[in-house]
């Protein structure tokens, strides 16, 4: 089993961070994916934790969000995935590190994402 553990810092309030999060349009595309293939929430307290578990095809895939307030302007949204690589090809993109890669692109664009629609909002 993998662990990934990835932080990233926000020029958002939590509230905006934690809503953005739960959007579906706006979830990366790690949760996003676990979603789709029917993961199920184990945990749920607003705005400060989401926990999840895997699907029937991902048994092994679980992860967890937290959200800290930084300042009231600025939130530290910290994600740990755990994951089960199933067959060949899975074990190679763990093992070569494309999966943490892919996390931290995402975590990145998310993070874009609010900041960019805080400041549409804001003009």
């Amino acid at each position: 089993m993998g662990r990934i553990e990835e932080s990233i810092e926000i020029d958002a309030p939590i509230g905006t961070v934690y809503r953005e999060w739960t959007a579906r349009s706006s979830l990366p595309a790690c949760m996003r994916g676990g979603a789709d293939r029917g993961a199920t929430a184990t945990e749920v307290l607003p705005p400060d934790r989401i926990a999840w578990s895997g699907g029937p095809d991902r048994p092994g895939h679980s992860g967890v969000v937290t959200f800290h307030r930084v300042t009231d302007r600025a939130t530290r949204l910290m994600l740990q995935l755990d994951t089960e690589p199933h067959g060949l090809w899975d074990h190679l993109v763990e093992g070569l590190g494309f999966t943490d890669r892919r996390v931290i692109d995402e975590l990145a664009a998310f993070k874009a994402h609010v900041e960019d629609h805080r400041q549409h909002l804001a003009a």
